[in-house]
């Protein structure tokens, strides 16, 4: 599965406009002034009845702060497009241009959403809906004045028995909003999985992090097996990972939902019957944490690193925190080596199977490496936590780099002759 960074899908860029010309332009001369700031207010309303929800941001700004909303959109899904300011749709392109103390973009949508072999990852039933932010409001490239920032705000409704849970936090205690804040981003969207409807919801707080599982009534969503999971192998996650996210919400449901595993920001989406440990000692739903862990995502081609760390993790992690012995482990990795020999070859846009297993015994031989280098003083611990700090993609190159800088020189599990022989 692939990870979701906060740009989650395809990334979001603000570009720098030209400041506005006038008296009012002109900034404080001390350094500690505000940067300018305009709010955005997201709102979808769900009606199962009529299978659509109807979506709209209002912009509110003192000024023509933000100038300009572009955004790609699935015809099939995304129609009925109304706006104040100037508006053009073009095959599947939105250009929105709000007034200048802002205005308000609507458009109807389609939920639903169907994966090859007929299973969803976005869905609305009758009773309940599991989705991503994404499907509500695609990402966009947006035009503002230079050093403008936005203060954004969610509102999901529908019908009257139906609640609502996302990542973020309520803006109050009796709230109808939640507060969406990314602190890489000057415009502000929400990401991450959701869910709406009739909702069962367990909450704890585990290694300092608040938890919540969620999934609609009568779909088997084991929440408590989920949370004595977390409880055992979410703090060895923290240590390797110390910047994992301090919310975390955990969405599962029923067929006709996908039979895997999501992550998305400080979220993932498991099905209801997946197992939480399986056959090989490896476990979909771990893997998926170390995704919202990484919060990064592979360069073209180098996709087996992130998906190899993440599944080296699963057996590693779950060996630290007792959950399997050190033979099932050893025997899950050895599972692992005879899958990857299906296959030749590393590189590919998308890392699943016999290549992810592959991945794994480089990160394994990897791992091995810097503890003998360093006199255990390094491993594979420390490469991961270095390519998960600034969130830039990574790289064969990257990753060579991380792990020289611990070793005091390159490592032969990575030389172009060892990457060769996968």
């Amino acid at each position: 599965a692939a990870l979701w960074l906060p740009s989650t899908g395809a990334a979001e860029v603000v570009a720098a406009d030209a400041p506005a010309v006038g008296p009012e332009a002109a900034a404080p001369s001390a350094s500690h002034a505000k940067p300018p700031r305009y709010k955005l207010d997201y709102e979808a309303r769900f009606a199962p009845e009529h299978g659509s929800v109807q979506v709209s941001l209002t912009v509110r700004q003192p000024r023509d702060l933000l100038r300009e909303v572009r955004f790609s959109f699935d015809p099939e899904r995304y129609r009925n497009f109304s706006a104040d300011g100037e508006l053009a749709v073009e095959g599947t392109e939105v250009r929105w241009r709000p007034p200048h103390e802002g205005g308000r973009l609507a458009f109807s949508l389609t939920l639903n959403h169907q994966r090859k072999g007929g299973a969803f990852d976005s869905l609305m039933e009758e009773h309940w809906a599991v989705f991503r932010g994404d499907d509500l409001f695609p990402p966009a490239t947006v035009t503002a004045v230079k050093g403008a920032h936005s203060r954004a705000r969610l509102r999901l409704s529908g019908p009257d028995d139906w609640s609502f849970i996302s990542p973020y936090p309520r803006t109050g205690p009796s709230s109808e909003w939640f507060r969406v804040d990314w602190e890489d981003r000057n415009f502000d969207r929400p990401v991450g999985w959701m869910a709406a409807g009739r909702l069962a919801v367990r909450r704890e707080t585990i290694a300092g992090r608040k938890v919540a599982v969620a999934g609609p009534t009568g779909q088997g969503v084991r929440h408590l097996d989920m949370l004595a999971f977390l409880h055992w192998n979410l703090p060895k996650l923290v240590e390797v990972f110390p910047h994992f996210p301090g919310r975390l919400l955990l969405v599962a449901a029923g067929d006709p939902m996908w039979r895997g595993g999501l992550s998305g920001p400080h979220s993932l989406y498991l099905h209801a019957d997946r197992p939480l440990l399986s056959g090989n000692g490896t476990s979909t739903l771990l893997h998926e944490l170390v995704h919202v862990a990484q919060a990064f995502r592979a360069r073209h081609d180098e996709d087996w690193i992130v998906e190899g760390i993440a599944e080296f993790y699963t057996l590693e992690l779950m060996h630290r925190s007792g959950t399997i012995s050190t033979a099932r482990r050893d025997r899950g990795f050895e599972k692992l080596e005879q899958w990857a020999e299906r296959i030749k070859g590393l590189e590919g846009q998308r890392s699943t199977g016999a290549r992810t297993a592959k991945g794994v015994t480089v990160m394994r031989a990897l791992d091995a490496e810097l503890r003998r280098r360093s006199d255990g003083k390094h491993s594979l611990d420390d490469v991961a936590r270095t390519l998960a700090e600034n969130g830039v993609p990574v790289s064969v190159e990257r990753l060579r780099r991380a792990s020289a800088a611990l070793a005091g020189g390159p490592l032969d599990a990575l030389s172009d002759k060892a990457l060769a022989e996968y």
